[in-house]
């Protein structure tokens, strides 16, 4: 990955590579954590997944964004919606979600670039003179594609805000959420659950990447943005002098999500699954015990129990030629700070 642009992949943009590399933020023991709404990252999100038809955002929002992309406009966001690797140059990537920027002046910024710095930008990305052929007609003609993309954005805003206000009741319980994990330490399960490619372990946010790298936040605000998108959409900034900000999906609009209607539930911390594996391991239980009660595959109750293991929650134990789920004495602190679950395994 370069890092004086955002990818379409999942270090810095859309989609899941098909990589097991993965670049790494350390985020320290002491975390400035903030949370931010921006509408202009949901539009971009949303104006990517509606043309490149990826799942999870509500169909009838899709088709509401589509119905007002003029031809042109479509033309314009292309070079940002096709899968793999595709390069969303610095010059024209979102502020950073802290300065909260509202979309009229993002908007005006982009027609405010010069179209030589885009061309800068774009040979930055591919020094090796490589430009992939949906960057050639922009590299063609640089000015006109700035002008037409902030026409596309500001046509995709036109779509989104209705949505956006539809949707800030949700918003606002997702700033609940986290902000009741936070104080009850459970950041390091907000972090892990933030996407399904991403892992937070040993103090280190992975998320897959190409071209990996390694980045400590130093001090920095790490900003949590929720946004209108994809389930599979991510957008992070690890570069960001300012603060590091990480754009992800709305847990809410996940049509397999768990019931957000209670920010302060262990379920809505750590998703249903893993709280009801985290309250059963209460005494060490077998993989094979613990797919029985939850009626899950080996395979996915081992998934989640590394996402466990990960965040410090339970541990293995080896009883003779037995490995053993547990809680943690951390376990047993984040399961005590919520009342008992009547459905407890």
């Amino acid at each position: 990955m370069t890092h004086d642009q955002m990818t379409a992949d999942v270090a810095e943009g859309w989609g899941v590579p098909p990589v097991q590399q993965a670049t790494e933020l350390h985020v320290g023991r002491t975390v400035d954590v903030r949370m931010a709404l921006d509408p202009y990252v949901s539009t971009l999100a949303l104006g990517v997944d509606a043309f490149a038809g990826r799942s999870g955002a509500p169909a009838r929002w899709r088709r509401h964004v589509l119905g007002r992309l003029a031809p042109r406009s479509i033309q314009a966001i292309y070079p940002l919606a096709v899968r793999g690797r595709s390069v969303v140059p610095g010059s024209v990537k979102p502020l950073n979600p802290i300065t909260e920027t509202v979309v009229g002046d993002q908007v005006e910024r982009l027609r405010a670039i010069p179209g030589e710095r885009l061309l800068d930008d774009l040979e930055a990305a591919f020094p090796a003179g490589d430009l992939p052929a949906h960057w050639r007609h922009v590299a063609d003609h640089p000015g006109d594609w700035l002008h037409g993309y902030a026409d596309t954005m500001d046509e995709i805003w036109s779509a989104v805000e209705p949505l956006w206000a539809e949707a800030l009741p949700l918003l606002e319980r997702e700033i609940e959420r986290v902000g009741v994990a936070f104080v009850r330490g459970g950041l390091g399960t907000v972090l892990d659950g933030l996407h399904p490619a991403v892992a937070f372990e040993d103090g280190a946010l992975r998320v897959p990447d190409p071209e990996p790298a390694r980045f400590d936040l130093d001090g920095r605000p790490l900003v949590l943005v929720p946004m209108l998108s994809a389930v599979d959409a991510l957008i992070c900034d690890f570069d960001d002098a300012a603060a590091v900000w990480i754009a992800y999906p709305l847990p809410a609009l996940d049509p397999l999500a768990h019931d957000l209607t209670d920010p302060g539930s262990l379920d809505t911390m750590l998703g249903p699954v893993r709280a009801a594996l985290l309250r059963a391991v209460a005494r060490p239980l077998t993989m094979g015990e613990l797919a029985r009660l939850t009626q899950l595959s080996p395979s996915a109750v081992t998934h989640h129990c590394e996402r466990l293991v990960g965040s410090g929650l339970v541990r293995r134990e080896r009883h003779g030629r037995e490995i053993r789920i547990h809680q943690t004495e951390r376990g047993r602190r984040v399961v005590g700070l919520f009342p008992p679950d009547p459905r407890v395994l």
